[in-house]
């Protein structure tokens, strides 16, 4: 946290990007992960804030729903995971890209998406000219990496540069990339989403 008032949004379950927002210049890319549905809420709105050009999900969509420990909360998951796509697919974002994590289910996540690019596990995009490679699990990224890396699922894999790569967890923070500059922001998600995602302590979940 910079100051007191982004405490204070962080406290309130707001994420204070609109303090930031002034700053951003050309073209966007949003990255997040592991999304319980208590965030859905948050996201829309930081959708409309920032206006990301090219949104990236490096899954588990719904994350308070273990689905691949409890298959029998399919339906539940499909009833959330259906408002997660709509907040993303009307957004104004021009591409849109799921990485689907080990939480997630193909033919639902297949069915309800209309525009969004779907990646099974890993795979390398080309966005602005910038190669990214969008996974859920960071291990692919190690059989398969890029000057830029997105993941999500495990905690204990810190963003950062390794040996002149990026890597964004976006469980740990919420990724913003100045596509033309490749500045990067990482906002922190709501007080209350680690709780949300079922326990702080949850690594490779």
């Amino acid at each position: 946290m910079n100051n007191m008032k982004e405490l204070f949004y962080y406290m309130i379950g707001r994420v204070p990007a609109d303090l930031r927002e002034n700053e951003l210049r050309g073209k966007k890319l949003l990255h997040i992960s592991d999304t319980p549905s208590s965030f859905f809420g948050e996201l829309a709105r930081l959708i409309g804030i920032l206006k990301p050009d090219y949104i990236v999900h490096t899954g588990d969509l719904v994350d308070n729903i273990k689905l691949e420990l409890f298959p029998g909360s399919l339906w539940r998951y499909e009833r959330d995971v259906k408002k997660l796509i709509k907040i993303l697919e009307q957004s104004s974002a021009a591409k849109l890209y799921i990485a689907l994590g080990n939480h997630d289910d193909l033919q639902t996540v297949q069915k309800l998406c209309q525009r969004s690019h779907i990646i099974a596990t890993s795979e390398i995009v080309h966005i602005e000219g910038l190669e990214f490679a969008i996974a859920h699990d960071p291990a692919e990224l190690i059989k398969k990496s890029s000057a830029y890396n997105l993941f999500g699922h495990n905690l204990t894999q810190k963003s950062g540069f390794t040996e002149g790569r990026l890597y964004l967890n976006g469980i740990t923070g919420i990724n913003l990339v100045e596509l033309e500059s490749t500045r990067y922001h990482i906002y922190p998600y709501p007080a209350d989403t680690d709780n949300n995602r079922l326990g702080r302590g949850k690594i490779g979940l």
